[in-house]
């Protein structure tokens, strides 16, 4: 089983509970998303580079970020697209 699928399997059954959490350790309170926010934000992204990108044959992409709460989701969604594209 895939590292997708096994996010996708746990959002099937924990929709609403908590998947990530990311503390920047500066005083303030973690940030907090459920398993429903993670699954949609990766959809997002990799319906949008399906739409606007032209891979021809690229099986590689780059993620070039900053650490934060959204660094599971666009992991995720990075590996979606090979799902749907290939």
């Amino acid at each position: 089983m895939t590292l997708q699928e096994l996010v996708h399997k746990a959002a099937s059954c924990y929709m609403d509970r908590v998947a990530v959490c990311f503390d920047e350790c500066n005083n303030q309170l973690p940030v907090y998303y459920t398993y429903k926010t993670v699954v949609n934000a990766a959809s997002e992204l990799s319906n949008f580079l399906l739409l606007h990108c032209d891979f021809q044959g690229i099986r590689e992409i780059g993620l070039y970020c900053q650490p934060g709460i959204d660094l599971p989701s666009w992991i995720l969604g990075n590996l979606n697209l090979f799902m749907k594209h290939y």
